[in-house]
């Protein structure tokens, strides 16, 4: 097996300029560089990374905090962080804190040991000012939910837009008595929302009915959509249309629907958020906001790989385009509700 002697002996350089090749200094002309790489690749010579990134305080694996990894919202995320970290020369390690801030707190402890060199935070909630402390410390970068009162770069969409949409399109169709089902999280996208439902029923001089308003649970699980929805259809005068926070929710409500013999969408609209594949598992085909998931975790591997490398600024924002989807499980506004 050829060593780094060989490797120098081979290209007529000290050992120490190969060294200076592999960890790509630019203090190496091109012509001496460009003859390491052709004896590297005569002697198929392999360094030991481990050795080196053990005496750079290296690891090369990033961090990935993520809340629920069996929600199928997170899946292209994570293969979006995962490929453009391996294109990037990293590992991926996810992190699992079941919706826990404790175990969110272990976890970010593992850049202070040293055993990642940076983090992605699938789910941050606001109000973390705990969080402050390795903001000035070490690579951390949020991905679609971010807390605007930490310095942390962060990646996601128009929550906000997306959702006006989402009303302007329910006000075409000539619904009036519209729902939400939200949930009590602490998630900016939920606050946002929340507020464009809100003021999206204000400029149309239609009251914000707090019946009219249900809650899922932190994991925003089908089941708990679903037992949302049933509170909501239980009402003599139901809603004719729910928009859900999230694909999984709509679900659970389009579910109660039919178990209630209410038709979804003759009878009742249903809208959701995300575009995950299950939108599309069964009739009606879910109408819904489509989040580019994967580009989100492409981004945020690339802006973490910036921040460890010390060109991003703390403050840095991207904004990722969303697409409003019309399918199947929206329709207008029955004449008699």
């Amino acid at each position: 097996m050829a060593t780094i002697s060989d490797v120098a002996r081979e290209a007529q350089v000290s050992v120490a300029t190969v060294s200076r090749v592999l960890n790509k200094q630019d203090s190496v002309k091109k012509a001496t560089a460009d003859r390491v790489y052709a004896a590297i690749e005569k002697l198929k010579f392999e360094p030991n990374i481990l050795a080196r990134n053990f005496r750079r305080s290296e690891s090369r694996v990033i961090l990935i905090i993520a809340p629920n990894i069996t929600n199928p919202y997170y899946s292209h995320i994570l293969t979006g962080i995962g490929d453009t970290a391996n294109e990037l020369g990293y590992s991926a390690l996810i992190f699992n804190t079941a919706n826990s801030e404790e175990r969110e707190k272990e976890g970010m402890e593992m850049l202070k040991k040293r055993r990642a060199d940076g983090a992605i935070l699938l789910a941050r909630n606001q109000g973390s000012q705990w969080l402050e402390e390795y903001a000035e410390n070490y690579p951390v970068v949020q991905c679609s939910e971010y807390d605007p009162d930490v310095p942390f770069p962060h990646v996601s969409i128009d929550n906000y837009k997306a959702v006006r949409e989402v009303m302007a399109y329910l006000f075409a169709l000539g619904h009036e008595r519209i729902a939400t089902i939200s949930s009590k999280n602490r998630y900016i996208s939920t606050d946002l929302r929340m507020k464009a439902y809100k003021d999206a029923l204000g400029e149309e001089g239609l009251p914000v009915e707090e019946n009219l308003v249900a809650y899922a649970g932190l994991d925003y699980s089908f089941r708990s959509g679903k037992e949302a929805a049933e509170k909501l259809l239980a009402q003599e005068n139901r809603p004719t249309a729910i928009f859900c926070i999230s694909d999984t929710i709509a679900l659970g409500a389009i579910a109660a629907a039919m178990e209630k013999g209410i038709r979804v969408p003759e009878d009742l609209t249903v809208i959701g958020f995300d575009d995950v594949e299950d939108t599309m598992m069964f009739h009606p085909y879910i109408t819904t906001v489509g989040q580019p998931c994967y580009e989100l975790g492409k981004n945020a591997m690339r802006m973490l790989y910036d921040r460890i490398n010390g060109q991003l600024d703390p403050q840095h924002e991207m904004v990722l385009k969303h697409k409003f989807i019309i399918r199947e499980s929206a329709g207008r506004r029955k004449q008699d509700d």
